[in-house]
């Protein structure tokens, strides 16, 4: 049976989709719960219309993140901490602080989970670090470490 998405229902099937799935799920699943409705011609023009959309606002959100990529590329974060006599800090340096530090330089919310870091930065000094939008954004900032 043949149905057009409503809700995003997982991860294979989101909003708009149109997809071919069995007759009992269509049936017991999804169309009691409203997740889906039957293909018919006037559902797959709203289904269409849904993709074009979704497709705009990945395209405008690419541009979004290659902009801010170019903004804070090259960029220098200074931290302070308290170290030891050997340069290690006393507590570290997390990709949620770079990025807050980054939110706050670019005007813009940054999330974590974007910041690449292997580990968390527990030396003083200079550290290269990778800041991911997507594949074809992709930032380079310094980091600096210094005793306080």
């Amino acid at each position: 049976m043949k149905v057009v998405f409503i809700e995003d229902v997982s991860a294979k099937e989101k909003k708009g989709d149109i997809k071919e799935v069995s007759a009992g799920y269509a049936r017991n699943f999804l169309l009691p719960r409203g997740l889906a409705m039957p293909a018919t011609p006037g559902s797959l023009k709203a289904a269409q219309k849904i993709a074009d959309e979704r497709d705009r606002k990945r395209v405008r959100q690419h541009d979004e993140y290659v902009a801010l990529a170019g903004q804070i590329n090259g960029q220098e974060l200074h931290f302070k901490g308290k170290a030891s006599a050997k340069g290690t800090l006393h507590g570290s340096i997390t990709s949620a602080d770079i990025a807050e530090k980054l939110s706050k330089l670019a005007n813009v919310e940054i999330d974590r989970k974007k910041v690449a870091l292997k580990t968390t930065l527990h030396k003083v000094g200079s550290h290269e670090v990778e800041v991911i939008f997507s594949k074809d954004a992709i930032a380079k900032i310094t980091v600096i470490i210094e005793e306080e």
